[in-house]
């Protein structure tokens, strides 16, 4: 790819970028959120058309202006959420696109093709069961073997880690070597540098739209990757974190959340959460760890307020809150970080200023009973100074912010409750989930500030390194109960991958 530049509007997304990936190799591409990494592969596999440069398959030019002429090239790509239709077996998952749709299938015809693509690249899976009852590392290798079926010689990978367990991992890159070993090149899209420093041959490296670097194996180490992708070395967070939480509170202090015996009603038939119970000190951090769609999504909107308890008990500093309101909530000292930042988080039509004052304002920001605006834009003010909050002003709208602000601004309003209340508890559910390498160690260092405070922290995470790096415990949920309590001394990631999958072990070590 040469001198490949894209615009979205005024917005530079590619700035002239050169890439060259070599046959039989797996090539990382690195950089921060908005660096142009995704972009530029998506020009690539021709779901963007670039406004110039060029691009050559085997040193022959490619004219790409659509996925069906990048996989006409043998390019094709795998992209962080599965594509794939949930009724249907993973077999006619792969055919699917070859023949038409479902009714022109003909699947027994094409089975020992798929079967010959599937051994020949070690990827061994069940091809009549549906791809709604596969699990999601099952699913992803269905991806690729849709694209191996279809004979591409360039794979790319946007992100494909995310929501998988360390074995599902270590599977995955087992795929991908052997398919780099017979000839393929295999592109891999991540902000994960451990992953890069283990598996890539080389790495591009890119920031602002345009590339920085690109370096072999034996060249690269965590410190040079951080650097080359924000323009400066960082003190993490997350260091401070794994020398702080290994020994815990220095004092046996109350319970800032005690959990007994919670249920809560999912779909029809199937509770969301079932029997789960765990508790978290004061002056602790508690790390949730599960694959997606076991419960976390419904435990931390139950302790919230925002969804109805069906059975158990929720304590907040020894107050029995089961039935509470979310301002009761509030009031007693709970603070919340919620998943979804734009959809829980904030009203993306008010100002910065009134978001950041709600749930706050009935404490901190009313004079006999009168709102007080300019109190609010006031600690707005210090709160953009402070948080480093990318924002034209406090009275500009929410709207208006990157992903990455926002998350500041949703930390902010967390941290100013937490003061106006005498905040106990902090729930936050993937926090640092999307952003950039700054935004992350500064929300993980607020984290870990407040439970230095001696508040009690509850990290709900699909990001097993951060749980490790953060937290004094880890419990892990597996179909809405607590399965395993697990001291710091026990944070094998292969034993928790287990745990995440459903392996049963002893009674909770806590």
């Amino acid at each position: 790819m040469s001198d490949i530049a894209k615009r979205f509007g005024e917005t530079v997304a590619l700035a002239g970028v050169d890439f060259t990936a070599a046959r039989g190799e797996i090539h990382g591409l690195l950089g921060e959120n908005g660096a142009g990494k995704t972009t530029l592969m998506n020009v690539l596999s021709g779901l963007y058309r670039a406004d110039r440069g060029r691009i050559a398959v085997d040193g022959v030019l490619a004219a790409i202006a659509a996925p069906s002429d990048a996989l006409g090239h043998g390019i094709g790509m795998v992209h962080q959420h599965v594509e794939l239709i949930p009724n249907f077996s993973a077999l006619e998952n792969v055919l699917l696109g070859r023949e038409g749709g479902r009714l022109w299938l003909r699947p027994e015809r094409h089975r020992k093709d798929v079967e010959a693509v599937a051994a020949r690249f070690g990827l061994a899976l069940d091809l009549d069961t549906e791809v709604r009852q596969l699990a999601v590392g099952v699913q992803q290798k269905v991806e690729i073997l849709k694209s191996a079926y279809r004979g591409v010689d360039i794979l790319i990978l946007d992100e494909p880690t995310t929501m998988l367990t360390p074995q599902e991992v270590d599977t995955l890159f087992g795929t991908l070597r052997a398919m780099a070993d017979q000839g393929l090149t295999v592109v891999f899209i991540t902000h994960k540098i451990r992953e890069i420093l283990t598996n890539c041959d080389r790495v591009t490296v890119m920031r602002g739209g345009r590339r920085v670097a690109t370096i072999a194996r034996d060249e690269m180490d965590e410190g040079r990757l951080v650097e080359l992708m924000i323009g400066e070395r960082l003190q993490t967070a997350s260091a401070l974190g794994e020398r702080d939480a290994g020994a815990g509170p220095a004092t046996a202090l109350e319970a800032a959340l005690e959990v007994r015996d919670l249920a809560v009603q999912g779909e029809p038939g199937r509770p969301a959460l079932a029997g789960c119970s765990f508790r978290v000190d004061a002056g602790e951090v508690v790390g949730v760890a599960g694959v997606a769609g076991n419960g976390q999504r419904e435990l931390a909107d139950a302790l919230a307020g925002a969804l109805r308890v069906w059975g158990g008990r929720i304590l907040l500093g020894g107050r029995d809150v089961t039935a509470a309101s979310v301002g009761t909530r509030i009031a007693a000292g709970l603070v919340v970080i919620p998943e979804d930042r734009i959809a829980d988080g904030l009203l993306p039509g008010l100002s910065v200023a009134e978001n950041l004052v709600l749930g706050l304002h009935p404490f901190a920001f009313t004079r006999r009973f009168i709102f007080d605006r300019e109190r609010a834009r006031e600690l707005t003010r210090d709160a953009i100074a402070e948080y480093a909050i990318r924002a034209r002003s406090e009275d500009a709208r929410a709207v208006e912010l990157s992903g990455g602000n926002i998350q500041k601004l949703l930390v902010a309003r967390a941290m100013a409750q937490a003061r106006a209340v005498g905040g106990r508890l902090l729930v936050a559910t993937n926090p640092t989930r999307g952003l950039d390498v700054r935004a992350t160690e500064f929300v993980r260092g607020r984290c870990l500030g407040f439970a230095a405070s001696g508040g009690g922290v509850l990290l709900i995470s699909e990001d097993l390194d951060e749980l490790r790096q953060l937290c004094h415990r880890i419990v892990v949920m597996f179909r809405g109960t607590i399965v395993a309590d697990l001291p710091r001394a026990r944070f094998d990631p292969y034993a928790i991958g287990r745990l995440m999958a459903g392996a049963t072990q002893g009674p909770a070590a806590h």
